[in-house]
């Protein structure tokens, strides 16, 4: 029996495995993701910094528009407030290099997203709208020069260089131990099932209480609930704003679906030492976003599969991004053709997986003020 996540001895993210004091690198980023399920829509995920081998266990859960308990962040808060906590990050730091003093800095930015067609017929399709990003700071800086710095901050930005571009990614299908043909672009990265990595589920190495997200579940139901029969378009907007906490050198992002849905308060560190990174948040909510639309086609279509689960490979140049290897793990009575198109149906209704397939159009506004 599933024990539900606000029963569980430890806090909702906590470091599995300390890693290396690996010194800082330049050039690519790259986390090894595992997500595996709890129990409706309550999901485990680990996410292991390929350099330095250092391991955050995250989970998530839905909020009332899937009828989840809200126990968690959604998939999507995990993705949203990661790509927000990433342009923080990077506005920190090209300041910071330029010389540049910043006062108050606030980023929102904001993610709109659609599902058209039946999802119970397995017709349904992602759909991915602008991203807007508005920034407000305080700088005694000339505003040509800051807007130049904002400028370079998103282009360093591999969470934005993920969304800005068209990057198609890569999979691999296991059912019941035997590799499957898969209807996608096929990943040549070798991914090890979840289940046959860890014998247990994982508990903290190091007591990093400043990591656990923060729920603020007042506020009645989002007016767009995602029922799983629509035949037409449903379309909503995800929220993020915050900025750097000073006092902690945190980003905070506190990531809401609608004016009146629970808030969610993510924290980050760039370093990935006192909280994930913003990139590692960016990561596991693509993994779990998958996941999620994976039991929903499994539980309408009541296929017979037990206990599915994912590995990513999330990788981040220097500014840039390259396509996520994806590599799925089924176990039940299910033939190879149906596990494949369970993978295409996954695939087609991602919504973070089709964010990174399409060039999304991106709208800044920079508003800078002097201090005083």
């Amino acid at each position: 029996m599933t024990t539900p996540l606000h029963q569980s001895p430890h806090p909702l993210t906590f470091v599995a495995r300390s890693g290396s004091d690996a010194p800082p690198r330049e050039g690519e980023v790259a986390y090894h993701i595992e997500v595996m399920g709890l129990g409706g829509f309550q999901k485990e995920g680990l996410a292991r910094d390929v350099h330095s081998d250092r391991t955050w266990r995250l989970v998530c859960d839905e909020g009332a528009y899937l009828n989840g308990a809200n126990m968690a962040p959604a998939p999507l808060a995990y993705w949203v407030g990661g790509l927000h906590g990433d342009i923080v990050a990077r506005i920190v730091e090209t300041a910071q290099e330029a010389g540049l003093v910043i006062g108050d800095l606030d980023v929102n930015v904001t993610q709109g997203f659609a599902v058209k067609g039946s999802f119970s017929k397995g017709e349904a399709v992602a759909q991915v709208y602008h991203m807007t990003c508005d920034i407000d700071l305080t700088c005694e800086q000339d505003e040509a020069t800051v807007n130049r710095m904002v400028e370079v901050a998103l282009s360093r930005s591999s969470a934005v260089a993920a969304v800005a571009g068209a990057h198609e990614g890569l999979f691999s299908l296991t059912t019941n131990g035997r590799a499957t043909p898969v209807d996608l672009p096929v990943s040549s990265e070798l991914l090890a099932d979840p289940f046959l990595q860890h014998s247990q589920q994982p508990e903290p190495a190091e007591a990093r209480p400043e990591a656990v997200p923060v729920g603020h579940p007042v506020g009645d139901k989002p007016p767009v609930m995602l029922t799983d029969d629509n035949d037409g378009t449903v379309s909503w907007r995800i929220r993020t704003n915050g900025g750097l906490n000073p006092a902690t050198g945190l980003i905070v992002s506190h990531v809401w679906f609608s004016e009146k849905s629970p808030t969610w308060t993510l924290l980050s560190d760039p370093a990935n030492e006192a909280a994930p990174a913003p990139l590692v948040h960016f990561a596991i909510g693509t993994a779990f976003c998958f996941h999620t639309q994976l039991c929903r086609y499994v539980s309408i279509r009541r296929l017979p599969v037990d206990a599915p689960r994912l590995a990513q490979l999330s990788r981040f140049p220097a500014s840039g991004f390259k396509p996520l290897d994806s590599g799925l793990f089924l176990h039940g009575q299910l033939s190879e053709e149906d596990a494949t198109k369970l993978m295409s149906a996954a695939a087609n209704t991602c919504y973070a997986h089709r964010a990174l397939t399409v060039e999304v159009e991106q709208r800044v506004t920079v508003t800078h003020k002097m201090p005083g």
